[in-house]
């Protein structure tokens, strides 16, 4: 079930990327004023640099859990595990640099429910959605398994911490995913106005 459960967020994560493509083909929508334009110079770089770690470790923790999956493993061991433990660290000091980054530029307003209606505008106010809901996941998905490490917990409660960690994190890439997609294309639409 848990497989089933899993495989459903990544095909529902593919499918508002592959709804969110079409609808932008079918729609066009004129060229508008973007968002502020990025930061130049060693603060941009420095930011283009942590967003490339942080999706190249989501990316990297993300298959490796996966791939345990698809095989129809129980467990994560051996070679995916250590991949897994060892890219963690870096996602986890990328996801809080992310949010230090991106929170300013991710705060809803009231001109977010205006795009939200009008035709291929939505790219905004779904990217500061899915960012949101990725630091949400973050939280209880990097602090229970972090709890779990340490013999703070019996074994019952330690098995609980790694079943939230097991449910709160394929969330969490989705969620990352789909934010890194709409970051994406609002940066490629700001970049064509």
């Amino acid at each position: 079930m848990y497989q089933t459960a899993v495989v459903a967020v990544f095909l529902a994560a593919l499918g508002i990327m592959a709804a969110d493509l079409v609808l932008r083909l079918v729609l066009r929508p004129k060229p508008r004023d973007g968002e502020a334009q990025a930061a130049s110079g060693l603060f941009g770089w420095l930011r283009v640099a942590v967003n490339l770690v942080a999706l190249v470790s989501l990316l990297l923790v993300a298959s490796t859990s996966l791939s345990a999956l698809l095989t129809n493993d129980k467990q994560l061991t051996g070679e995916r595990l250590i991949w897994h433990v060892g890219t963690a660290p870096a996602f986890a000091l990328a996801a809080v640099a992310i949010t230090l980054l991106w929170a300013h530029r991710n705060r809803f307003s009231p001109a977010d429910w205006g795009r939200l209606t009008s035709p291929g505008t939505w790219a905004v106010p779904l990217r500061k959605l899915f960012f949101w809901l990725a630091v949400a996941l973050a939280v209880p998905t990097l602090l229970s398994i972090l709890a779990a490490m340490f013999p703070l917990f019996g074994t019952d409660d330690q098995q609980t911490l790694v079943r939230i960690h097991r449910y709160c994190a394929p969330l969490l890439a989705a969620a990352g995913l789909l934010f890194a997609y709409f970051a994406l294309v609002t940066w490629r639409e700001r970049s064509q106005d």
